[in-house]
């Protein structure tokens, strides 16, 4: 047998450095996959209430759709979104989330929180070709495709109408303990049924080990990029781990909480959490006129997070009234709403996280309580908020700063927040004025920024320089300035 030469020996090791080198790459890029996320904003879509595109699928499995009842389907479907698309990009969107796409089994379940068949697509929206032709569609033009998922709970099935299909259709399966019965007690969160719905064993290996396989194979067959991850504190955390190591993409949980530390757990689970506790934040800042000490209060609360800049920031979604709808609009004149959403706008699309924006806000929806707040939507790019959230989002896409940048508390008082972000040499400070009334502040102890440096205000045309390490400015009525260098 020949001995190998010294140039084939060598040739083996460089092919065995290349390998291991390309497995060290890949292992990087996964690891460093969520922190792309970091620089999206994301447009949150219920896909059943955002446009018809397919009427021929309106009436899938004798289920009809009916768009006077605000509890039943109303004809949304995959290509309404695929022709949509530009309305999204042109908003300056960067990643989409839809609702669940498994098969359901009810005629009010066009949400997709109930579902039937987990490896099946539901008929009324599409199905799987149409599903990937989205994702590809929407990554063409820059968008990524976050899906909602659930892994806590079927649809309610049980007792009368048996369980969810094969092979969710075990008694074992499941949890029999009926509705929760009290929220405080984390055992009860975790093994009751959240609205009567069939909740799920995963303490039971056949169920976590089915769960996890369905989630890889999602991922895989309908190549989205991201996973929005539904009731994750009715469910141990243990499984969470394992569910995010089997989806193998970013994914964002959904933890219904306004305790930063409660909700902050999770996010060492799964890679980041949707930012409720900031959420009510906002609520009593910008819509019922509190003090924005209590925003300085909640940035104090951010250690509790993994990475503060994976949250999903958002002032309102399809759970919860629309921001308009708790908003208490102008004294003397209550009608007029609009400078609090957009103070509240500026707000979420400038600090730390990834901003969540809800379909419908850019059209000024002011539904309440669900269904009311699932409105049909309509699509007027010339709409001010439209306009408005389009600026936002392009301030934001063209400063690193404002994706993941550091950020640090300038000034704050009862009606007057500032803060700057910083990165790799761009450098912003945001100014936000909550009062009805002309305020004035000087914002000292800036970095990175020596005097003489002239700040741009993006959402105006104004500008300021830099003298003693502050800036000063005026602003309007509930007005939002974004300086840059």
């Amino acid at each position: 047998m020949e001995k190998p030469s010294a140039r084939k020996c060598l040739s083996l090791v460089m092919l065995l450095a290349m390998v291991i080198g390309m497995v060290v790459v890949q292992s990087s890029a996964q690891a460093m996959f969520p922190m792309e996320w970091e620089k999206r904003s994301i447009y949150f879509i219920i896909t059943d209430r955002f446009s018809n595109g397919d009427p021929s699928n309106d009436n899938f499995g004798g289920i009809d759709s009916d768009q006077s009842d605000p509890r039943k389907y109303h004809g949304g479907d995959f290509q309404g979104i695929i022709n949509q698309l530009d309305y999204i990009k042109n908003m300056g969107f960067t990643a989409i989330w839809i609702t669940p796409v498994t098969m359901q089994k009810s005629a009010h379940a066009y949400h997709g929180y109930w579902t039937y068949d987990f490896y099946s697509v539901d008929g009324h929206l599409g199905d799987m070709n149409k599903l990937k032709g989205l994702v590809s569609k929407a990554r063409a033009k820059g968008i990524a495709v976050m899906l909602d998922v659930v892994a806590n709970h079927t649809g309610d099935f049980q007792p009368n109408n048996g369980f969810a299909k094969a092979p969710f259709d075990k008694s074992d399966w499941y949890h029999h303990n009926g509705d929760v019965k009290d929220w405080n007690d984390q055992w009860w969160v975790e093994n009751g049924d959240v609205a009567g719905l069939d909740d799920l064993n995963q303490e039971n290996p056949a169920v976590a080990a089915e769960l996890e396989k369905w989630i890889s194979w999602t991922v895989q067959t309908t190549g989205v990029d991201g996973l929005r991850v539904d009731t994750v504190k009715h469910v141990p955390k243990w499984f969470w781990k394992d569910f995010d190591g089997a989806a193998n993409t970013f994914t964002l949980g959904e933890v219904y909480h306004g305790d930063p530390e409660y909700v902050g757990d999770y996010s060492h689970y799964l890679d980041g959490v949707l930012d409720f506790p900031m959420y009510y934040t906002i609520r009593d800042v910008f819509a019922k006129e509190q003090s924005m000490y209590k925003v300085a209060d909640r940035f104090k609360q951010d250690g509790s997070y993994r990475n503060k800049h994976l949250n999903g920031v958002f002032i309102d979604n399809h759970d919860v009234p629309r921001f308009l709808n708790e908003a208490s609009g102008r004294p003397g004149a209550d009608w007029d709403k609009y400078p609090q959403m957009k103070a509240a706008l500026g707000f979420l699309f400038t600090i730390r996280g990834i901003p969540v924006m809800y379909q419908g806000t850019e059209q000024g929806f002011s539904g309440g309580q669900d269904p009311y707040n699932r409105e049909d939507m309509v699509f007027n790019a010339n709409h001010e908020l439209y306009k408005y959230v389009a600026k936002l989002n392009a301030v934001r896409n063209t400063h690193p700063a404002l994706q993941n940048g550091s950020q640090q508390e300038k000034w704050v008082d009862d009606v007057f927040y500032a803060f700057q972000r910083s990165k790799n040499g761009d450098e912003v400070v945001v100014m936000i004025n909550n009062s009805w009334s002309n305020q004035s502040r000087t914002v000292p102890h800036l970095d990175n920024l020596p005097d003489g440096t002239t700040m741009y205000n993006r959402m105006g045309s104004d500008q300021v320089t830099v003298s003693g390490g502050k800036i000063s400015a005026t602003l309007g009525p509930k007005e939002v300035k974004i300086f840059t260098n």
